[in-house]
């Protein structure tokens, strides 16, 4: 009797590995996918990428997989070029499709490069310059004119300060007070800096976090800094919501 129930034990055990086993395999599934898919799509993306893309010279990614929609997608990247990355997307058995057009032939690679040096550049002004070491400052460019924009950039090319697209630059930063003064201070000093150093932005934000207080000020104007009236329009912008003009929002 006694031997007769460790087998039923040792049965029951077993099943329970098993179940487990399969339930951590299911799950792991779920999230990351399981090697004979992965592999099938990582040979569907390899052959789309040589069957389209030969004339590049693309190193391919192991694909990633996606759960919440049970797709997978890989980076391809040149070797030769920095701007020349983009996505492909694998699902239900073949390559649906990729970003190449968006990214690369439209140069949206480009200017996210761009835009990043300029901000490098920026943040190192308001460091030097302001004494705001851990600035975050950001600087994009305008990416709705997207003709235009294929007309002015070129693929790996170096980045110049005077390329003849609109930049908006965001101060971000922590500041211990948050008074409207302050805030004018802050926006009239980074654009002095900014022309000093050739950096010319046609549009100002700022925000600043400190604890549970934050403020964000967006559309501000290089007019609007050398009005000698900026502690006024913010003011008077922070009391309204017109959303055509500058905007002051400040949470304590």
């Amino acid at each position: 009797m006694k031997r007769k129930n460790k087998k039923l034990v040792r049965i029951f055990a077993g099943v329970v590995a098993i179940a487990l086993i399969g339930g951590i395999l299911f799950i792991t599934n779920a999230f990351v996918g399981n090697p004979i898919s992965a592999m099938m799509a990582n040979k569907a993306i390899q052959k789309y990428v040589n069957e389209n893309y030969s004339f590049l010279d693309l190193e391919v990614e192991k694909a990633t997989y996606n759960f919440k929609d049970s797709s997978y997608f890989a980076m391809a990247k040149s070797r030769t070029s920095i701007d020349t990355q983009f996505a492909i997307y694998y699902q239900s058995g073949k390559v649906q499709r990729d970003d190449y057009e968006g990214y690369v032939v439209e140069k949206f690679n480009t200017l996210t490069r761009l835009s990043e040096e300029y901000s490098f550049i920026a943040k190192s002004i308001i460091a030097r310059e302001l004494g705001y070491e851990n600035n975050t400052t950001m600087v994009m460019f305008d990416m709705d004119d997207h003709e235009r924009n294929m007309e002015l950039l070129e693929l790996d090319m170096k980045f110049d300060k005077a390329i003849p697209i609109d930049a908006e630059v965001t101060i971000r930063l922590d500041l211990q007070d948050y008074s409207i003064e302050t805030l004018a201070k802050v926006l009239t000093d980074a654009h002095q800096a900014f022309v000093d150093n050739d950096c010319h932005f046609y549009k100002y934000g700022l925000y600043a976090e400190n604890n549970d207080t934050y403020v964000m000020v967006n559309d501000v104007s290089p007019a609007d800094i050398e009005s000698g009236e900026l502690v006024n329009l913010l003011e008077e912008a922070k009391h309204n919501d017109n959303p055509l003009g500058i905007s002051v929002f400040i949470k304590e």
